[in-house]
């Protein structure tokens, strides 16, 4: 860090703030760290290279503002090269604002900073946003570039049905060759997209096979705790019940229902919910934004009594501002807003007993459906319990027994919904839901499909597609592969539907 055109006093500034900073990353003091990158920021602190990792601190912390604003010194230190120009990007589409993303992307001279990797980057924006068939050019321009490109190879997978178009096969089984010389957790990706082929075939043993194989390769090197996943389930619902929740809830003296939760297990239909209820004039926006969880490393957890000391120590009332300001941040001041971070499950107290007037939505779906949609889908390594069938066993399980205890918490407050009647009786349960969430009936709210809404996770091709009864049952030709998950599953006690 070069300080020396800085005044002296100045220069003692920005010292005591970059001393400062680590030890407060360490404490988790989230207040204190985007704190002290706002000052470095009001001093345009020449921090050279470091803005780009205080751009992913600030935005991971909800403040979306300093990490655009150290991105552009980051950018501006860099003389806007164009590998610059391609890491600020990808910060912009780990924040979720991949327009901007594709912006800069779309901007960038022909090639650069590399070909292949700016093919796949700007293919994958252009999927998330809806522009499928710029996202299929691209994304097959870098598989012709960079062969052995699991991450590629999986993307485009999505995008193709492999009995319809048997030269893509031939073309994604040729690489196999190549991706021989790929890393492993590459070659593991590539073999989510081999899978994906294998079944569009109908080749049910060679796609089990080839998932398999994948969830072996990609699983993450901590694995999966399932003791740890059971106590923060644990903790989740420790200490809540009516009667304190509203105690706290009659402390809000702010609006609350700007946000809509939505939240359920992966793949039970969370993404074609926001779908619909992001085509309403009403809303916004929506994603995965995980304010919840900061809310939660604030208070240092998420039992009732983390956070009836944390409203104690800081007051319902500026808590509920403070969210307010993470969704402006985010989305802009106007406009409801859909939060379907997965997980939410473990933190449904928090956002019930704080903001009281936010519609709160739990999707379920048969439990071998969703099992086997989840252990065939790469979730870029979110969800460790997701590579094992006994893993999944039992973290649906966990996951079962809290909707069981939030719907005795939250009564008629949480609007469940099986994925199963969504998609057959849209009609009826897309207005059901609308009623829930307080918004009147619009046509485009039915026709979710016509949505251009942004969409970043595994379900963006599904969701570009009208309502479907198409994926119930899905599992059931590979009933006899996922034994493991079944015996597990319903060994534990947990219902059979």
């Amino acid at each position: 860090m070069d300080i020396h055109r800085k005044s002296d006093s100045e220069q003692a500034a920005v010292l005591g703030l970059v001393d400062g900073l680590r030890p407060a990353i360490e404490r988790h003091d989230r207040a204190e760290v985007v704190g002290i990158i706002a000052k470095l920021l009001a001093l345009r602190a020449p921090m050279g290279e470091q803005w780009l990792a205080l751009a992913k601190l600030a935005g991971d912390r909800g403040e979306i503002t300093s990490a655009r604003a150290a991105l552009e010194l980051f950018v501006d230190f860099s003389g806007r090269s164009a590998m610059a120009l391609y890491q600020q990007a990808a910060v912009l589409a780990q924040l979720g604002l991949w327009n901007d993303a594709r912006a800069i992307l779309s901007a960038l001279p022909a090639g650069q900073p590399e070909p292949a990797a700016l093919a796949h980057s700007s293919g994958t924006a252009a999927l998330a946003v809806g522009d499928t068939a710029e996202a299929r050019r691209m994304l097959e321009e870098a598989t012709r570039l960079r062969p052995a490109s699991g991450p590629t190879w999986h993307s485009l997978s999505t995008m193709i049905d492999y009995v319809q178009e048997p030269q893509e096969a031939d073309r994604l089984l040729a690489a196999e060759r190549q991706m021989a010389f790929a890393s492993q957790t590459d070659f593991g990706i590539y073999l989510y997209a081999l899978g994906k082929m294998h079944a569009d075939r109908g080749e049910h043993e060679r796609a089990f096979a080839a998932f398999s194989r994948g969830a072996r390769l990609t699983r993450p090197a901590g694995g999966y705790d399932p003791d740890r996943d059971s106590r923060i389930a644990r903790d989740a619902i420790d200490g809540y019940d009516p009667r304190r929740m509203a105690q706290i809830a009659a402390q809000q003296g702010e609006p609350t229902g700007r946000t809509i939760f939505v939240t359920g297990l992966p793949r039970s239909g969370t993404t074609l919910v926001e779908q619909i209820l992001t085509a309403h004039s009403e809303v916004a926006d929506g994603g995965e934004i995980n304010r919840l969880g900061l809310l939660a490393s604030d208070m240092g957890g998420n039992s009732f009594e983390a956070l009836e000391r944390h409203v104690a120590r800081e007051g319902a009332p500026a808590l509920a501002r403070l969210w307010d300001h993470w969704l402006a941040e985010r989305f802009g001041a106007q406009g409801r807003i859909v939060d379907k971070t997965i997980g939410t499950s473990r933190l449904l107290g928090i956002a019930a007993s704080l903001l009281p007037q936010a519609p709160l939505v739990w999707l379920r779906r048969d439990p071998l459906d969703c099992a086997w949609s989840c252990f065939r889908t790469r979730f870029n390594g979110s969800y460790p319990w997701s590579h094992d069938l006994e893993d999944i066993a039992h973290h649906f399980a966990l996951e079962d027994a809290l909707l069981r205890q939030w719907q005795d918490l939250l009564g008629d407050r949480l609007l469940v919904m099986d994925y199963e009647t969504l998609v057959s009786e849209p009609a009826t349960a897309i207005a059901r839901l609308l009623a829930h969430c307080d918004l009147a009936p619009e046509s485009q709210a039915f026709a979710p499909h016509e949505n251009r809404h942004v969409v970043a996770t595994s379900s963006v091709m599904q969701v570009r597609q009208p309502i479907s009864r198409s994926a119930i049952g899905s599992a059931q030709p590979y009933a006899q592969f996922l034994t493991p998950f079944s015996d597990a599953y319903y060994g534990k006690g947990a219902p059979s539907s």
